[in-house]
């Protein structure tokens, strides 16, 4: 069955409208969808109302980046609201992200780089900006000459303007989720650059927290990869899930879509049904 359960809009750092992102899935003939904007869960009423309408199972989705000395996210599926919002919550978020953004624009002002918050802002319609957008402002002023040579030479981990990001808890981005009723799934488990062994007791840390499943079919590993993650998914009786990362213009090596086994797939969307989350079934 054709998925995707990670990929982005301009609701955050994808460039692609929601509409757009919907079409696309329609095209790819993809059965199920979710948008998983980054801190944001702008969008997802119409994502779900247009996928409704072109026959595309929707389900509603978050990534949230935690506190880890390399890259970890949090995948968040089916939440609803309550009396203790999550949308407050990643409003917070958004702000701390907003203030790491004042900081880059203050840094790249020193060096020459006269971008400033208003034109950041009216440059991208998403409520979570990040470094992917000024690093395309950096390109289109003529100071780098793509996004890549923008964040190594400037806003990446090792560029002149870096600022480092206030990121939640493992266990706070976790709770956030649940207290939603949602299901925190472990985004693209390779990027925490761990060994096997090392990996696996991460993941069962995660597992202390609530953790619900280990995103498998990542659109840029290779059989191998995936066929040792889902043994370790079956392992610890997690959920299996899977995605493209789309990014549209951001990621241009990346297609909307992932092919993923039937039964892997039934079984993630029984377990959102199980927890009262059903994704929008199309009409």
């Amino acid at each position: 069955m054709v998925v995707d359960f990670h990929c982005h809009s301009d609701h955050s750092d994808g460039t692609d409208p929601v509409t757009i992102v919907v079409e696309k899935a329609h095209e790819k003939a993809i059965s199920v969808l979710s948008i998983t904007d980054h801190d944001t869960l702008s969008g997802q009423k119409d994502a779900a109302e247009l996928s409704s309408k072109m026959g595309i199972a929707y389900v509603k989705g978050v990534e949230i980046g935690c506190d880890f000395h390399e890259t970890l996210d949090i995948l968040g599926y089916g939440m609803v609201s309550t009396e203790d919002s999550i949308e407050k919550h990643l409003e917070q978020i958004r702000l701390k992200r907003n203030l790491r953004n004042t900081r880059i624009l203050y840094k790249l002002r020193s060096l020459g780089i006269d971008i400033t918050y208003e034109e950041l802002e009216s440059s991208f319609p998403g409520e979570s900006l990040g470094r992917p957008h000024i690093a395309s402002l950096i390109v289109k002023k003529g100071y780098a000459e793509s996004n890549e040579d923008a964040f190594e030479r400037f806003i990446g981990k090792y560029g002149i303007a870096y600022v480092e990001k206030e990121r939640l808890s493992i266990k706070s981005a976790i709770e956030l989720i649940l207290s939603a009723k949602g299901i925190p799934v472990l985004a693209h488990p390779i990027s925490m650059m761990l060994n096997r062994e090392d990996t696996v007791e991460m993941i069962k840390r995660m597992m202390s927290y609530g953790l619900r499943g280990i995103e498998v079919f990542y659109k840029v590993y290779d059989l191998e990869t995936r066929n040792e993650l889902l043994q370790i998914s079956e392992d610890l009786g997690l959920l299996a899930s899977g995605g493209s990362d789309y990014h549209g213009e951001h990621k241009k090596n990346l297609e909307l879509g992932i092919e993923i086994p039937d039964d892997i797939v039934y079984r993630f969307l029984e377990s959102l049904s199980a927890d009262d989350n059903a994704p929008q079934k199309s009409q």
